[in-house]
């Protein structure tokens, strides 16, 4: 199976209590494989199985936990 990584810059994520509002929006999503957050850079990196779901469908997910994404980009 054939993976991407997606890169997420949030505004809005300040502590580690916010990743599990984040992570809860994707939990139950099998097209995601892992989601790395990091709220000191104000990243998500979500490694995805694009055959089943697309960036665009992960970021207005993502958006319903309430914060606002200012850009996504292609993650190594």
């Amino acid at each position: 199976m054939k993976t991407e990584k997606a890169l997420f810059k949030v505004v809005g994520m300040y502590c580690v209590t916010c990743k599990p509002i984040v992570e809860k929006q994707l939990k139950n999503e099998e097209a995601v494989m892992k989601i790395y957050i990091d709220y000191m850079t104000d990243s998500i990196v979500v490694e995805f199985d694009p055959t089943l779901t697309s960036r665009e469908e992960i970021k207005n997910k993502l958006e319903r936990s309430g914060y606002k994404f200012v850009r996504t980009a292609d993650a190594r």
